[in-house]
């Protein structure tokens, strides 16, 4: 998220008297009206993937009692991107931030808009969802104000009921942006935009060096994943959080960069036609179930490869098409812009606050659901207003 979570929209107009110190890449936009659509478009799928996680066989703090495997079908598909799209557009808003503040700015105002919600998440925001959980595994409370006190034994989640939950994501760009900042200042120093450039040129002249970005994120999965299973909790989540600094990075790389944006967004019917091939392959292996005869070394190899690739070409070709199709302003857009943090703090909460109650309706798996996302964005709008 970073400023993919705050107000500042992606590609936020220089300070008057021109960019910042350390300037950007050659012929970047004023603004990227597209990014700004494709962080609402991102925050917007993940409103509706977290309601889905209800109905899905998947675990998740309430369910309902009927489940659905075609469901799953379809968020698997967005399984693939959505993160990956995320911290791709956040690591794209962080540069764009940057050009119009200081880097000390910088840094005390991801603390002040990204810490403090994180804590005041903890403390408000998530108790909440702990309490709703509880409930569904039968545990008896006389009020919400009888279970309150648990959070403040901080005995994490799930044994106790300290958790940052959804807020994981806020803190994870939070330590990027902080700790990217040495990285960030080179790469806005003449010889950073010297390197990106010659990247960029690199991949007009051999388009196909474009698929080698994927490389550091395939190693990650592949030598990390099997020792690192994903938890969220900073400490002990190195593929996670790695693989995602990865793809942070290459947002704030290609956001820095008008050739490398111009580049995707050309290509962007390429991205698309790689994305579903490799989505096909996906689904082809899971359901003829072939890859369970390879051997291990095999399987993780080959499903990295075709997962990696099926999330890569998905984001590409989504930031292409944003920028392809979305380049004007528009009150809708700034409204959305202001709305997105707010939207992600509250969503979750406010689901399974409306979610424990539509589970229990003598209804049909699907009305149901379309009950608690309808209810999570206007109860989510209600909180903004």
């Amino acid at each position: 998220m970073g400023d993919a979570l705050n107000r500042e929209a992606a590609g936020q107009r220089p300070a008057p008297g021109g960019e910042a110190r350390g300037g950007i890449g050659p012929g970047v936009a004023a603004r990227e009206y597209g990014l700004d659509w494709l962080r609402v478009f991102a925050f917007t799928v993940l409103i509706l993937y977290h309601s889905g996680m209800i109905f899905a066989t998947w675990p998740f703090h309430i369910k309902n009692a009927e489940q659905s495997q075609a469901l799953e079908l379809v968020m698997v598909f967005v399984n693939r991107w959505r993160l990956p799209l995320l911290f791709f557009v956040s690591g794209a808003a962080v540069c764009f931030s940057l050009r119009r503040r200081s880097y000390g700015a910088f840094a005390r105002e991801r603390l002040r808009r990204l810490l403090i919600p994180v804590l005041f998440g903890i403390f408000v925001i998530v108790p909440p969802q702990i309490y709703f959980e509880r409930l569904q595994q039968g545990a008896r409370f006389s009020s919400y104000w009888e279970f309150y006190p648990a959070v403040f034994q901080f005995v994490p989640y799930p044994q106790g009921a300290t958790s940052w939950h959804h807020l994981w994501f806020v803190v994870y760009i939070l330590v990027y942006s902080l700790l990217g900042i040495p990285l960030f200042a080179f790469l806005r120093a003449a010889p950073g935009r010297r390197a990106v450039e010659a990247l960029a040129r690199g991949f007009e002249r051999l388009p196909a060096a474009i698929y080698l970005a994927n490389l550091p994120s395939l190693a990650v999965g592949i030598l990390l994943g099997p020792r690192w299973p994903t938890t969220h909790n900073l400490v002990a989540d190195w593929a996670n959080f790695t693989g995602s600094l990865i793809t942070f990075l290459w947002g704030f790389v290609f956001a820095s960069n008008k050739r490398l944006l111009e580049l995707i967004t050309r290509r962007r019917r390429e991205f698309l036609f790689v994305g579903l091939a490799a989505a096909a392959v996906f689904y082809a292996l899971a359901a003829t179930g072939a890859a369970r005869a390879w051997p291990p070394a095999m399987r993780l190899v080959a499903g990295n490869l075709v997962s990696g690739y099926f999330g890569m070409a998905c984001v590409f070709a989504l930031t292409g098409y944003a920028r392809a199709c979305f380049s004007r302003d528009s009150a809708a857009l700034r409204y959305a812009n202001e709305a997105v943090y707010p939207f992600y703090i509250v969503h979750q909460t406010i689901l399974i606050f409306i979610g424990y109650y539509v589970i229990q309706w003598p209804l049909g798996l699907w009305p149901k659901l379309a009950a608690v996302a309808a209810g999570t964005f206007a109860g989510s709008w209600l909180a903004y207003e």
